[in-house]
């Protein structure tokens, strides 16, 4: 017999403890979540973060957006929120804001969360009718995803470059490197690493293209045109790589199935024996867990296990056994795991 979940009200405070805080912070939420989006995604907090105390219409003209709307959501955010002030006519970050709102964490929420997954959102009635579908009727925006991606992992990028160094990689190839921002902070980090991009989508590519030259680090990065799923299609662009990375990447081909990822790792391993490979990945966790957490911390995996996935159809993501146990079934030899990071990601260096 299974135990109950939940049989007490969980935080209630957090949540709202009368009917209207519980249904106007829904309201505030739900508002704020996209107009924080928006004013990171026109460059609106950046000015107000490098120019100081500005005036709506000043605002919207050095960001190029229309005054009207932009001094109707700045009014709303004041009055709603802790992270806007205005002195004489002119909006201002406060200290919270300044320091709240380019966190990783509310980062990777803005251009992630909310700014790639709102469609599943937006979709969500229909889909739940089976009149739409992710994957035929709509998508995610693959250049906001990056945007949330980067903010999401960028703090293993320190321990993953030391990582490469004490195993020797020189040039280490990123499956799935979207806009490149995972081999530019590599790069960043370690002056002598050179590295190959793989992506499926064009688009990404030719903006990773972009990137990688305004960084100065052409020389050092190669982008090419691949598919994770056909190691093949990118086997002569990395010949001489000597390591493979992948951060977020691999749970979605449990779509299809445990064995197709085994599949996967066993044709990297014949047609790059002795390489090494390391993976990133969220450690799913348990009906008890989310119980065990309090409510505030509960959110970022809730949405991330239980809406992004089973909504947009990709594999659900696995508990960090079953990866090992799926790594052991392709004949991977695992060389290290570390699960310290935030957002419950967790690091496996293998070898092929």
């Amino acid at each position: 017999m299974t135990q109950p979940v939940n049989t007490a009200a969980p935080d209630a405070a957090w949540l709202g403890d009368s009917l209207l805080t519980w249904s106007q912070s829904i309201r505030n939420g739900y508002i704020r979540a996209f107009v924080i989006f928006a004013l990171h995604e026109t460059g609106v907090f950046e000015t107000l973060r490098r120019r100081g105390a500005m005036t709506s219409a000043e605002l919207a003209e050095a960001c190029g957006v229309n005054a009207h709307l932009l001094d109707g959501v700045l009014h709303f955010l004041l009055h709603a929120d802790v992270v806007l002030a205005k002195d004489d006519g002119r909006f201002r970050l406060t200290k919270r804001g300044a320091e709240w709102l380019f966190a990783d964490s509310v980062l990777a929420m803005s251009f992630g969360a909310v700014g790639a997954y709102a469609s599943i959102l937006h979709e969500l009635v229909p889909c739940l009718r089976n009149q739409k579908r992710y994957g035929v009727d709509f998508v995610r925006p693959g250049d906001l995803l990056a945007k949330g991606s980067y903010y999401t992992g960028k703090g293993n990028y320190d321990w993953i470059v030391a990582e490469l160094k004490r195993l020797g990689v020189a040039r280490v190839a990123d499956l799935g490197c979207g806009l490149g921002d995972v081999l530019v902070g590599f790069c960043r980090l370690d002056a002598r690493l050179e590295g190959v991009g793989i992506d499926i989508a064009s688009g990404a590519l030719q903006a990773a293209a972009e990137r990688v030259r305004d960084e100065d680090l052409a020389h050092r990065i190669m982008l090419v045109q691949g598919d994770v799923t056909r190691p093949e299609s990118f086997a002569a662009a990395t010949a001489n790589v000597d390591a493979f990375h992948g951060l977020m990447v691999f749970h979605e081909f449990l779509r299809d199935g445990e064995q197709a990822l085994v599949e996967i790792f066993e044709r990297m391993k014949a047609l790059f024996p002795g390489r090494y490979l390391i993976v990133g990945e969220f450690d799913r966790l348990s009906d008890a867990e989310f119980q065990a957490m309090p409510l505030a911390e509960r959110i970022h995996p809730l949405f991330y296990q239980h809406v992004i996935h089973p909504l947009t159809w990709q594999g659900l993501p696995m508990e960090k056994e079953r990866w090992l146990r799926l790594f052991g079934r392709a004949g991977l030899t695992l060389l290290k795991v570390e699960d310290r990071f935030r957002f419950r990601l967790v690091e496996y260096v293998l070898r092929f």
